[in-house]
């Protein structure tokens, strides 16, 4: 009687031992089975359009490497999440084609503009892939490193562009589906030269602005020419605004330029009361007295509200 209850705790036992064994292989094969493809990606920029800061779009062609485990099939169908194909891209034909394939891509990308350092703005060229097909469960990217690159040759007339470009691998959370795609972005700085934001930008509003400084030499017996040369200046003013700022879109903030010429408004409107008040004033003694703390009062605030502005928005 022994020996039987024995011999079946025995048999259970095994039972149990050989059940759990192979329960473990089944999860072990499902968690094998449910590893994603890594796939490195990299984008070498061979050419850039010119940047249009009304709608952030820019033309870029560049090729991009898929490199998979075994052969790609259709996963390394990609699109460009903040912009559009130009043309259908272009499977270059080489020996790795099934296994690493490169396409070569004619796209216009836009980007986010922030425009509030204008004329001296910097921005962020993102080109933002992300797989058609599958999410993170059957395809994953990580960064080629060697092959995310700008050609040397690529250059935008009026622009410095950073040719030592970064690339980073994000999740994309989709709620209404509940699924995550991963997305390669690939990103380098675009900025103004800051010679060619004075001179083509500010230099005449400067110019605008001494030549009512130096009106203010105008001794108080012509005070009528000091009046011609400010009510000229605040026109030409208003006039040189409206027409270096035709190119920035509708924006709900003030560029350094707006405040740039915001100070020199408040400087000439200032001038000009002083000016009306000398003119209709019969006391010479304080026209003279205020033209004297005119004189070095007017520059001050002028210079001292332009520092201040570079300070907070430069």
């Amino acid at each position: 009687m022994i020996q039987r209850v024995a011999l079946s705790m025995i048999f259970v036992c095994s039972l149990l031992l050989i059940s759990s064994v192979q329960t473990a292989k089944g999860m072990e094969a499902g968690q094998l089975e449910a590893q994603p493809d890594v796939i490195p990606v990299g984008i070498y920029l061979i050419r850039a359009g010119s940047l249009d800061i009304a709608t952030g779009a820019i033309d870029v062609d560049f090729y991009i490497e898929f490199t998979c485990p075994s052969e790609c099939g259709d996963k390394t169908e990609f699109e460009i999440i903040n912009g559009t194909f130009k043309s259908k891209p272009t499977l270059l034909a080489d020996a790795e084609a099934a296994t690493a394939p490169t396409y070569r891509v004619a796209a216009t990308v836009f980007q986010e503009i922030d425009l509030r350092r204008y004329p001296f703005d910097d921005h962020e060229i993102r080109i933002v892939i992300e797989s058609s097909n599958y999410d993170e469960s059957e395809v994953k990217y990580v960064v080629n490193e060697a092959t995310t690159a700008i050609d040397p040759n690529v250059f935008i007339l009026g622009w410095e562009l950073d040719h030592n470009p970064k690339a980073a691998i994000v999740d994309q959370y989709y709620a209404a589906w509940d699924q995550t795609y991963t997305r390669y972005e690939f990103s380098t700085s675009l900025s103004k030269p800051p010679l060619a934001g004075w001179l083509k930008g500010l230099l005449p509003a400067v110019f605008i602005a001494l030549g009512v400084l130096f009106a203010l030499l105008i001794s108080t017996k012509n005070i009528n020419n000091r009046m011609t040369v400010v009510t000229s200046a605040l026109v030409a003013s208003v006039m040189y605004h409206l027409n270096f700022t035709s190119r920035v879109p509708a924006i709900g903030y003030l560029t350094f330029a707006d405040t740039f010429m915001i100070i020199n408004y408040i400087v000439i409107l200032v001038t000009l009361f002083i000016t009306i008040w000398g003119i209709r004033t019969d006391n010479a003694q304080a026209m003279e007295r205020i033209n004297k703390i005119e004189i070095i009062a007017t520059p001050a605030l002028w210079l001292g509200l332009h520092i201040l502005n570079a300070i907070l928005i430069l």
